[in-house]
C-alpha cells in the first residue's frame, strides 16, 4: 500500500534510537524526507547514515527537545533545508519516575518543561507550514499511564495526560485545515534503554539476561516484548492520506496489556 508521503517532510524527536528511530525508518521507507532530532551526536551519525542508506534525505541536528532555541532552530533548519514541514512526531524522553511524594518542585517544573510545554511549543512553530499546505500529521508519543497511571510514575502521568487532552482539544480546529493530531501510547518495547535496564537487574539477580526476559514477560498477555519496528509502523500509517479521518485518538499499543475498555 502507498501512504502518499513521497517527499513530504518528518520532524521526529528522540530519533536517534529507540521508538523515535523505528518512526524515522518506517517514514523513510515510504520515501519521506527525514528530519533527525536527538542530544547524543555518535548516535546520530550512525541512524543518519542508516536511514540514508534507504535512499531519502537526511537532516541530523543534535538538539535538547526541552529547550526553547532549540525548538525553534529544529523546524526554521528542517524549513530551510526542505522548504517546509508535513509531519511532526512529538517523542521524549520521559520524565524521572517515582510517588507523589517522591517528587520536588523542581522535578514538576523539569517534567514540565520537557514533556508538556516542548510538545506545545513544537505544535506551534510548524502549524503555519502545515496550514500553508493544508495537510499535515502530528503524532504525540505518549505512555500507556494515560490510560492506566502508574503509581511509581506521577510525572508522566500528570504531563502526558496534559499532551493528549491539549491534543484533543485543538484537533477539531486542525483537521478543518487538513491536519491531524493523534496520540500512541507503546507498551514494553524491546528498545536499547530496556535491554540495558535488563541487563543491570539481571546482574542483581544473579541470573542470565535470558532468563530475567522470560520472567519479565511472564505477565505480559502475548509473552514477548514489543519490536519497536511495530510501533514505528503504526505512527507511520496515522501519517499516511490512508488515516485522514483519524483525529483526536489516543491509541495504544500493548498487546493487550491494559485491562480498560478505553
Amino acid at each position: 500500500m502507498d501512504f502518499n508521503l513521497k517527499e513530504k517532510t518528518a520532524i521526529i524527536g528522540g530519533s536517534s534510537k529507540g521508538l523515535g528511530k523505528a518512526c524515522a525508518i518506517a517514514l523513510a521507507r515510504e520515501g519521506a524526507n527525514i528530519v533527525l532530532c536527538a542530544r547524543n551526536i555518535s548516535s546520530l551519525i550512525q541512524t543518519k547514515q542508516e536511514i540514508e542508506a534507504l535512499g531519502v534525505k537526511v537532516l541530523s541536528l543534535e538538539v535538547d527537545m526541552s529547550n526553547p532555541a532549540d525548538n525553534e532552530r529544529i523546524v526554521r533548519e528542517a524549513v530551510s533545508h526542505f522548504g517546509g514541514v508535513d509531519i511532526l512526531v512529538n517523542n521524549s524522553g520521559g520524565p524521572k519516575p517515582g510517588t507523589f511524594r517522591d517528587i520536588t518542585e523542581n522535578d514538576l517544573d523539569e517534567a514540565y518543561e520537557s514533556v508538556l510545554k516542548y510538545n506545545i511549543r513544537m505544535i506551534n512553530h510548524c502549524l503555519p507550514y502545515m496550514e500553508a499546505r493544508g495537510w499535515g500529521r502530528i503524532i504525540n508519543v505518549a505512555s500507556i499511564t494515560v490510560k492506566e497511571p502508574s503509581p511509581n510514575m506521577v510525572l508522566s502521568n500528570i504531563f502526558r495526560s496534559a499532551v493528549v487532552s491539549f491534543a484533543k482539544t485543538i484537533s477539531k480546529e486542525l483537521i478543518s485545515k487538513g491536519i491531524t493530531i493523534n496520540n500512541v501510547c507503546p507498551g514494553y518495547f524491546k528498545t536499547d534503554r530496556v535491554t540495558q535496564l535488563m541487563q543491570a537487574r539481571s546482574l542483581e539477580e544473579g541470573i542470565s539476561i535470558d532468563e530475567y526476559e522470560q520472567k519479565a514477560i511472564g505477565n505480559f498477555p502475548h509473552k514477548r516484548y514489543m519490536d519497536p519496528q511495530e510501533f514505528g509502523d503504526l505512527v507511520c500509517y496515522l501519517c499516511s492520506q490512508q488515516a485522514q479521518s483519524i483525529n483526536g485518538a489516543t491509541i495504544q499499543i500493548d498487546g493487550g496489556l491494559l485491562s480498560g475498555l478505553l
